[in-house]
């Protein structure tokens, strides 16, 4: 993978990160139904990753 693969996959990798103390931080506030909306939100891309790698490795 290039540069710009790696560049990629390290901004992938932080903002999953991000996104994931964001869950945690709304969840330990009280703001449930916020969490709960990342949380959803947060499914969609996740399992779009997850599926191109799952095809990648078949290849």
């Amino acid at each position: 993978m290039g540069f710009i693969g790696d560049f990629a996959k390290a901004i992938l990798i932080l903002t999953v990160a991000f996104w994931f103390f964001l869950i945690v931080e709304f969840s330990m506030m009280g703001q449930l139904l916020l969490a709960l909306f990342l949380l959803i939100a947060f499914i969609i891309p996740l399992s779009m990753i997850l599926y191109e790698r799952r095809k990648y490795r078949k290849s």
